[in-house]
């Protein structure tokens, strides 16, 4: 047979099961005695067979209404479950977040605030994929992506939501043996005459360089292109020419003995990094909560 009891139905048969009385079963589930009553006539009527029996000092299960009660204390139990399994997931506690951020924000920033963020919330799965700007841009409007981080370089097209996340000053990182290599400070006209090696075209900090220097009347000489910033430092490192890096990267590299980092003062040198989202009220609770835990780590 298939049972079409539903748990309401379900629960009141158990009230009466566990107190014996229809009178106390209704109390407790603040409803009248009379349709409690019927509720279990009516299952009866389904079962095929009678699941108490009525006497003056109660009601008693029979054989059938103990195989009814086992089961539904299980399904019950179940019940309970899913619902707890499931509210991690209306909480956040559970879950997934997609970000897609450019090479400075995923080198620089992101790894030590998603391990502080994993600690925090161990059962939600991080997707990070490293993007330029722009394609960051793109996958946030084409909804692949939940949180977006890029360079305020970038132009910002309409339907995205903007918060404010870190800045970034760059640095130029110098052979060891180049002529000012022993300077704190340095402008982008002083490094004209030397080899540049470029990071990908589309890159918003590429973009930003060749921009900064066309505006200034600055004709650079790109010896090669790169993808990453450990190429870019490598190269540097051999003698191969110089770079533009932001700071934080600058840092991670300045142990090399090979390679010097010095500030460029210029005023485009120092950019902001933004967070994205489509909707915040729209995204999930995992992403409500990463995002939640990016503004924190931003205003500290």
């Amino acid at each position: 047979m298939v049972m079409r009891a539903d748990l309401t139905t379900l629960r009141m048969f158990l009230a009466v099961h566990r107190l014996g009385n229809i009178a106390k079963a209704a109390e407790r589930e603040h409803i009248a005695p009379s349709a409690i009553s019927k509720r279990i006539q009516d299952l009866e009527a389904e079962v095929g067979a009678p699941l108490f029996y009525r006497h003056a000092r109660g009601m008693t299960a029979t054989p059938a209404g103990e195989t009814l009660a086992d089961h539904a204390s299980r399904l019950f139990e179940n019940v309970n479950q899913m619902s707890a399994d499931l509210s991690a997931f209306t909480t956040g506690e559970r879950g997934q977040v997609r970000i897609h951020a450019h090479q400075s924000a995923a080198v620089q920033h992101l790894p030590q605030e998603l391990a502080a963020f994993r600690k925090a919330y161990p059962e939600i799965r991080v997707v990070l994929r490293e993007e330029t700007s722009p394609n960051v841009l793109q996958s946030m409007l084409d909804g692949i992506a939940d949180i977006g981080i890029f360079a305020d370089n970038t132009q910002v097209p309409d339907g995205l939501q903007l918060i404010a996340y870190k800045e970034d000053q760059l640095d130029v990182l110098l052979p060891v043996s180049h002529p000012l290599a022993a300077r704190s400070e340095v402008r982008l006209s002083e490094l004209s005459h030397d080899d540049f090696i470029s990071l990908e075209t589309g890159s918003s900090l590429q973009i930003l360089v060749e921009r900064s220097a066309a505006a200034e009347g600055i004709a650079l000489s790109p010896r090669i292109e790169v993808v990453t910033f450990t190429a870019a430092v490598r190269m540097v490192e051999v003698g191969f020419g110089i770079t533009i890096v932001p700071s934080g990267i600058a840092t991670i590299y300045g142990g090399n003995p090979h390679v010097r980092s010095v500030r460029l003062v210029d005023g485009w040198a120092r950019r902001k990094l933004l967070i994205c989202v489509r909707d915040e009220a729209r995204l999930t609770a995992s992403a409500r909560l990463m995002l939640k835990h990016l503004r924190q780590r931003a205003e500290g």
